[in-house]
């Protein structure tokens, strides 16, 4: 857990390398990433040779000193390093899902084997049965900074979609429970194109120019465009959960969930992607002491960890 006056030596990733002005003159704002997440950095007087030579994507070995601004930890960055490419594992630097991606892909698939609609279970098997997609979707976030934020996160986030997917179909027994699990597999599978993960994980071009939602759509139409016969009615109600997932206009999505089964694909993949970011935050060791985590920006909020951060301190002291 970070602390106020902390030295800090640690190897990072450049994220992101902006001037600033203050009162007190030009300073470069750094953030910085590893597998415990991101870490703003502050550094004053800066020479030309490191604004020269230090640039996004670069792995650097950083020293400094933590201060507490505006109710987070930044670091005061003392030096700043470029490290050689032998001079660093880039494994390190990525987050891994904390199960094994081939557990989650025989769960999502023992839920494939419970879809009775032939058209939708040809349709995923296809998708799966494809060797280099499958290798790129398990490897996969489901995200930049926020949920499943790691290496298989994709895998994990739709797998737990499936579980509540399924429930829910169990609550809501009118619903189309094939077509609403088909949805939530095939929902975020442009992310596969979207994302690309290096010693981080950031945008590809077409993710950053076209977006998953789209890249899923194009993706989910040529497949199901290869199964002879395949419903004109159905492929319209698929893609039409993917277009609308996000929920509203502001929040990327094209259209509106328009059906009761986009409408519950939408209400179930940000309860499970808040959840899981959520979660996220709890687990990391950069929140502040006491029973309050650090400001959540993507929240627009603190969370309460309570008294059960209080106990693990204590018992950390022990």
């Amino acid at each position: 857990m970070a602390k106020a006056a902390e030295r800090v030596e640690r190897v990072m990733v450049v994220a992101r390398k902006d001037w600033r002005d203050s009162v007190n003159g030009r300073f470069l704002l750094f953030q910085f990433s590893d597998k415990e997440g991101p870490l703003k950095g502050v550094l004053w007087q800066p020479t030309e040779e490191i604004d020269r030579d230090i640039q996004i994507n670069d792995v650097v070995r950083i020293k400094g000193e933590m201060k507490h601004y505006q109710g987070a930890f930044e670091l005061h960055v003392g030096s700043i390093v470029k490290l050689g490419e032998k001079e660093y594992d880039a494994a390190q630097f990525v987050p891994v899902a904390s199960e094994e991606t081939g557990d989650l892909l025989r769960e999502i698939m023992a839920a494939v084997s419970t879809i009775e609609s032939g058209h939708l279970r040809e349709l995923l098997d296809r998708i799966f049965a494809d060797e280099e997609f499958k290798a790129r979707f398990l490897k996969a976030p489901a995200a930049r900074v926020w949920h499943h934020s790691y290496i298989g996160g994709l895998a994990h986030h739709v797998r737990d979609m499936a579980a509540i997917a399924m429930r829910a179909a169990e609550v809501y027994p009118e619903i189309d429970r094939d077509l609403l699990l088909c949805g939530v597999i095939v929902h975020d599978l442009g992310k596969v194109q979207e994302l690309e993960v290096t010693n981080r994980i950031d945008y590809s071009d077409s993710g950053r120019l076209i977006g998953h939602i789209v890249l899923g759509v194009e993706f989910l139409d040529a497949r199901m465009r290869e199964i002879e016969g395949f419903p004109a009615e159905l492929s319209l109600k698929l893609k039409h959960m993917v277009l609308s997932h996000h929920g509203s206009l502001e929040h990327g999505s094209p259209i509106v969930p328009m059906t009761i089964e986009a409408i519950l694909l939408h209400y179930i993949d940000n309860l499970d992607a808040q959840t899981r970011g959520t979660l996220q935050v709890l687990d990391k060791e950069t929140a502040r002491p006491g029973k309050w985590t650090d400001y959540v920006k993507l929240l627009d909020r603190f969370v309460y960890r309570g008294d059960a951060a209080r106990a693990e301190e204590q018992t950390k002291g022990t």
